[in-house]
């Protein structure tokens, strides 16, 4: 028996000086990703415009077919304790498009529907969000956050020609070389979502994030080029406050030198329905502000190129 427990200790023995310490397990580090992309999108904004009391639409100024191209860049930060930050940053252009500028009787009678081109128009957007994953494994994420959007859409439209049947508005037609209306819209928006991601594949990763915007703030400024001096003192300042949702899905391939390379999609929409236009403050002589409804949707497809370490 003594034999058999010395034998059993001197095995011991040799493999404790054979292997080598066990090492203390190595703790999780941040986890970045950065990169840019390229944001190819469509939209729409529309305005109505009543009486100060809201019950009497007066006109209705449509931009829609706005094209936009925008470059981008993004980030994506996780720390060890599950938290995350993110968001993106991007700026460019709208080109092509129309605004039809339709106003109605009473006020303006016959009824008068106008169209203009779009063009030499902007688009600037920053997204950040501050989060925690509830879920964190090395294939699965799912976690809640909130955050702010800001988004600036300033819309030139030229040229002006009389689609219905009033004999006084842009008759004869205005031409595409001058500048008859420029909105200028600053939207900032409250964001509150769910952002979470899945590995397919060792390589193929599935992202994206659903936000509910509770509280979108709108600074807009309307400017009638050809009624300055005329009829106005300088550009309608327009305000007003509503809601709001996003949302943004990413497919990326993750190569083993760490570049990702992936396509996603997004889509906004903000809406007022209640705002006001301050014509108190932009018309000649005084007037009262008029209640105003707004909408704006952005959609479009990205590609992007990133690095993650």
């Amino acid at each position: 028996m003594k034999r058999v427990l010395l034998t059993s200790a001197a095995i011991a023995l040799a493999m404790a000086i054979a292997l080598p310490p066990a090492r203390a397990q190595a703790p999780e580090l941040f986890s970045v990703e950065v990169g840019t992309r390229y944001w190819y999108s469509s939209g729409k904004f529309q305005k109505t415009l009543y009486d100060n009391s809201g019950s009497l639409q007066i006109s209705k100024l449509t931009y829609s077919g706005q094209t936009g191209h925008a470059g981008e860049g993004y980030y994506h930060i996780v720390d060890p304790t599950k938290v995350f930050l993110k968001g993106y940053f991007g700026v460019g252009g709208l080109t092509g498009g129309n605004l039809r500028d339709e106003d109605f009787p009473p006020v303006i009678a016959p009824y008068s529907s106008t169209d203009s081109d779009f063009d030499k128009s902007i688009l600037g957007y920053v997204s950040v969000d501050l989060g925690y994953y509830l879920i964190a494994t090395p294939t699965v994420k799912l976690g809640g956050f909130v955050g702010y959007h800001y988004d600036r859409e300033k819309m030139n439209a030229y040229g002006c020609t009389q689609t219905a049947t009033h004999p006084g508005i842009c008759v004869p037609a205005i031409s595409n070389s001058v500048k008859v209306i420029t909105q200028d819209n600053q939207w900032h928006s409250l964001r509150i979502g769910a952002a979470g991601e899945v590995m397919l594949t060792p390589n193929l990763r599935l992202s994206g994030d659903a936000a509910y915007l509770p509280y979108v703030k709108l600074w807009g400024a309307d400017t009638h080029w050809l009624r300055l001096g005329v009829d106005f003192n300088g550009p309608t300042p327009e305000t007003g406050h509503g809601t709001g949702m996003q949302f943004e899905g990413v497919l990326s391939y993750i190569h083993s030198s760490n570049l990702t390379l992936g396509v996603g999609a997004r889509y906004w929409r903000m809406q007022i329905p209640r705002g006001w236009a301050h014509f108190d403050t932009s018309v000649i002589g005084g007037a009262l502000p008029q209640v105003e409804k707004f909408y704006t949707d952005r959609y479009g497809v990205f590609v992007q190129l990133g690095y993650k370490y």
